[in-house]
């Protein structure tokens, strides 16, 4: 496989549910299609699903990449409403609605760019209007300290993904963050199965027998190539090739 994840995510995740044919994700907080995806090798894969992202600038680049996807240009929290966004341009991923990591990012010296209304949903009514009676294999949550409120508007009883992996440590930190929204997981049945130094990894007690798949971190024998070491060899055969029809002149 090709990772595309920033932290080996999609790789423990393709191990994990490698007998899935055709699944299906939601990726809250999805950001770019493509880079630091932890959805986008799934996509390559053949499953198809959700993906929630209030950027607006990202609209027209998703419906291009991932056309088979739902792309939701909403924030998410526990209830339906409107929220004040907070736009980093040049490290979009860092975007936020929280006004706690706003602030932590300024006592870091960091400002946001752009300060924008955004339509806030309930990941409830998402899956409700576009899951279409599919099995949700995967969540993914990556949200810059707006974790608890995605999960506030989540019916974890009525849908039971599969693995649920979520961003747990304060945004730009080492520092443990999950106290607040974990015993929401665990007490719907959850249990913390892996945890990469950056995200916690919970699986559903329906599927114990996947619990073994993550008992090591990502390794040689999971068989994968960073996306950017593979174009970084594509664009090298490319000038080889170059060099080459230059020789024979």
């Amino acid at each position: 496989m090709v990772s595309y994840s920033g932290n080996f995510e999609d790789v423990i995740l393709h191990r994990a549910l490698a007998d899935v044919r055709n699944g299906c994700y939601a990726d809250v907080g999805a950001s770019h299609p493509i880079a630091y995806s932890n959805t986008y090798a799934f996509y390559e894969k053949g499953w198809r699903g959700i993906c929630v992202e209030p950027i607006g600038a990202y609209s027209g680049i998703w419906r291009e990449a991932r056309a088979e996807d739902v792309f939701v240009n909403a924030a998410l929290g526990a209830s339906a409403g409107q929220t004040t966004f907070h736009i980093y341009q040049q490290t979009p991923q860092l975007s936020t609605g929280s006004k706690a990591t706003v602030q932590a990012w300024r006592k870091d010296g960091r400002l946001p760019d752009q300060s924008v209304a955004v339509p806030v949903l309930t990941l409830n009514s998402v899956l409700e209007q576009h899951l279409a009676g599919r099995t949700l294999h995967l969540l993914s949550i990556d949200v810059e300290g707006m974790e608890k409120d995605v999960l506030a508007g989540f019916d974890l009883g009525k849908y039971r993904p599969w693995v649920v992996v979520i961003e747990a440590t304060r945004p730009g930190t080492p520092e443990p963050d999950y106290a607040g929204w974990e015993p929401m997981l665990l007490a719907a049945g959850y249990s913390m199965v892996y945890m990469d130094g950056l995200n916690r990894f919970y699986l559903s007690g329906e599927h114990p027998e996947l619990r073994g798949r993550f008992a090591l971190p990502p390794n040689v024998f999971d068989h994968f190539e960073l996306a950017r070491e593979r174009d970084l060899r594509v664009r090298c055969a490319e000038l080889e090739a170059q060099l080459a029809a230059l020789k024979t002149r």
